[in-house]
């Protein structure tokens, strides 16, 4: 894979490229949970999951605290809060992370009412020190699409976007479109300041996406969603490989995903193995969900 390509190369690479999933939703296959747990109700809104050696990370969603919730892998309802100094939780949506920092994607923006969007960087080196309640100092990357002309307040478009993911040396954030159930693609720099971004490649992917994940041994990528059909609606996943920086849908695979509840948030954890975190909604109260791919 190409791990030292710049932001720029990429967006040449892959902008005006546009892929349909091949999978059938029809033959799509059914994952079901291997083992649930429920979470404390602090973490109601649970949308975003990271994990260090002793730790699930979690982050609550819009108007919560600025706070990285350290979940114990053992006892998921134990847990530390870690405020997060100079961070305001507009729309939280999403973790990311690599081997230095964890990414915290302030970036939901529901009606299309945000001029900007923010990502906040900790450190995990720092964050792995702390053992009960605390603080932690964070970085932010400010970040504006060049394609939004105006901000008058709507609900069906193409603005929101809660899937954030470390892709080799960029972060990669998808939208979730509401006005034609696709996803855009953005490939970031993980240290400029300010940004403008464009989307780089649209993807049909037949739903909403909610949060997205890379395993970097395997090469494979995670991306979470539901369907928009209010009847039957239901929860998915779609395993696409990832080939020199680009999305490989001709091998995609989709499943669904049971039992039903809001799942918000994903994080491989194995070759294999992946965790869901759901929201409290009508369908399920907060909780980890433990799943295997087949």
């Amino acid at each position: 894979m190409l791990k030292i390509l710049t932001a720029a190369v990429i967006s040449i690479a892959l902008t005006g490229c546009s892929a349909a999933p091949l999978a059938s939703t029809d033959n799509s296959v059914t994952l079901k949970a291997i083992s649930k747990n429920e979470l404390d109700p602090v973490l109601k809104e649970v949308s975003g999951l990271a994990q260090t050696e002793n730790r699930y990370w979690g982050i609550n969603d819009s108007g919560g605290e600025p706070a990285l919730y350290g979940i114990n892998k053992n006892n998921v309802k134990r847990f530390n809060v870690v405020t997060v100094n100079g961070a305001i939780n507009v729309d939280w949506e999403d973790l990311a992370q690599d081997t230095q920092y964890l990414y915290i994607a302030d970036s939901g923006d529901n009606y299309a009412m945000r001029s900007a969007l923010n990502i906040y960087k900790v450190s995990k080196s720092k964050l792995s020190k702390i053992q009960e309640n605390g603080e932690i100092d964070s970085e932010r990357l400010t970040l504006e699409y060049a394609q939004k002309d105006n901000f008058i307040p709507r609900k069906n478009h193409n603005f929101d976007s809660e899937a954030l993911s470390v892709v080799n040396d960029h972060l990669w954030l998808f939208s979730k479109n509401r006005k034609d159930a696709k996803t855009e693609l953005y490939i970031i720099d993980k240290n400029k300041e300010f940004q403008k971004i464009n989307a780089v490649a649209s993807y049909d992917v037949e739903g909403l996406i909610t949060a997205v994940d890379y395993h970097q041994h395997s090469g494979q990528l995670l991306l979470l969603g539901y369907s928009k059909k209010s009847l039957f609606g239901h929860s998915f996943i779609w395993l696409v490989d990832v080939v020199n920086d680009q999305l490989v849908w001709d091998s995609a695979v989709r499943f669904k995903v049971k039992p039903y509840a809001q799942w918000e948030s994903i994080k491989w954890i194995s070759d294999k193995r992946f965790i869901l975190g759901a929201e409290k909604s009508a369908l399920s109260k907060p909780q980890i969900a433990e799943f295997k791919l087949p």
